[in-house]
């Protein structure tokens, strides 16, 4: 069998290779029966979609010519992947609304086509609609925003 697109294969590989880091890491939280739904269901779940979607992947790659391999322009994934850690770091300290507002801001400068002014409305009208669907209608009991980053 010979690799006829190396940008599918690689991709097959990788997102393999998360799928089974998933599983691996949900394997330590401890499962109900099989009649109960536990909280690791819906990641698991998730974990073997992308295994038959990296195993599609694989499988297109040795079948069908394709594009040779890229690397994916850094700026991009690095700043989308800071916004979650962002997200992650900000949200129980100053609430969600924060925590969303910056990781939405810093996703994106991931482009170079950004507007500054543009994508701060865009993500202030965004979290304005996401305290009122949360916090307002659903009546989630996450704060939207508070002060426990300063102490208080």
């Amino acid at each position: 069998m010979r690799v006829r697109s190396t940008q599918d294969v690689a991709a097959g590989a990788v997102v393999i290779a998360f799928a089974v880091a998933v599983l691996a890491a949900l394997s330590r939280i401890p499962t109900t029966k099989y009649q109960a739904i536990s909280p690791d269901l819906f990641p698991r779940v998730c974990a073997f979609g992308l295994i038959a979607g990296g195993i599609a992947l694989l499988v297109r790659g040795f079948a069908r010519a394709g594009p040779a391999f890229a690397w994916a322009p850094w700026r991009g994934v690095v700043l989308v992947v800071l916004s979650v850690v962002l997200f992650g770091l900000c949200t129980p300290r100053f609430g969600y609304g924060v925590g969303a507002f910056l990781a939405v801001v810093v996703a994106g400068f991931a482009t170079r086509d950004v507007k500054p002014l543009k994508l701060v409305v865009f993500a202030a009208l965004l979290i304005a609609f996401s305290v009122v669907l949360f916090s307002v209608v659903l009546k989630v009991p996450m704060p939207a925003f508070t002060l426990r980053g300063f102490g208080l």
